[in-house]
């Protein structure tokens, strides 16, 4: 049962003497998150959902440098996404042995709907990874939540098609949330907003987020019948590609 795990964090080369930075190809500029959160701003203070859209726009286009960016950015939320797409599947349809004599003994614990989603997400996540590999866990638990929400009588080891997508419908949204939350998302702390207003705000650009790229992931979906992990791997760097290409037709 194959885990993701770091590939190793980019590291920035300092230069040797005082000599002027010449930003690389793709590489947004300094200050490149002024317009993103001017907008946010203005969304935050009236739930305008115009301004959300030109504040996504500005962060793909001139904070990210692109819709590619953001992506690749988010390169390890869809190596996760695309590892819990083929664990489900796996566990449902009991393909390898190894799956078989895991699920086995997971029922024979009579663990709580919720813990059985924390033994799944061990399975695919390891634990003290990075940042990011924490960041992943974390939407991944949210989106299992969720999923129990809406469907209390779901059973997780046994899920259809539909439920797979839906989950991982969840996951993505949230891994945009939390990108976009740690770069532009500080000011919904400040306090001009009352705690219910900036709940209401967050909650908000994460359903919008949500829908977006559920829309894409729909999209493609219907000419990927029976993805593998590097289909799947591919199917959500190009669904939130497309998304933030569409966030940045606002601007």
């Amino acid at each position: 049962m194959e885990q993701i795990s770091g590939d190793g964090s980019q590291q920035e080369q300092t230069p040797q003497q005082a000599e002027p930075v010449v930003q690389p190809a793709g590489i947004a500029p300094p200050r490149r998150f002024g317009n993103a959160r001017r907008y946010m701003g203005e969304y935050a203070s009236s739930g305008d959902r115009a301004a959300l859209k030109k504040s996504l726009g500005s962060y793909s286009r001139k904070g990210m440098g692109g819709a590619s960016n953001v992506a690749s950015r988010m390169k390890t939320s869809t190596s996760a996404g695309a590892g819990l797409f083929n664990f489900l599947h796996g566990v449902r349809d009991s393909s390898d042995a190894g799956v078989r004599d895991w699920v086995n003994q997971l029922t024979s614990k009579n663990l709580s709907a919720y813990e059985v989603a924390d033994q799944i997400i061990d399975q695919v996540i390891s634990t003290g990874g990075s940042l990011e590999e924490e960041s992943c866990r974390d939407s991944m638990a949210q989106a299992m939540s969720e999923l129990l929400t809406i469907n209390p009588d779901i059973n997780l080891v046994n899920m259809d098609n539909d439920s797979i997508w839906t989950v991982l419908e969840l996951f993505m949204a949230n891994e945009a949330f939390n990108r976009i939350n740690l770069d532009i998302g500080q000011l919904f702390e400040s306090a001009k907003y009352s705690p219910r207003e900036a709940v209401s705000r967050m909650n908000g650009m994460r359903d919008y987020l949500k829908s977006e790229i559920s829309a894409q992931m729909q999209e493609l979906r219907k000419n990927t019948s029976n993805p593998t992990k590097a289909e799947m791997n591919w199917l959500l760097q190009t669904a939130i590609k497309i998304t933030f290409e569409v966030f940045e037709e606002e601007i």
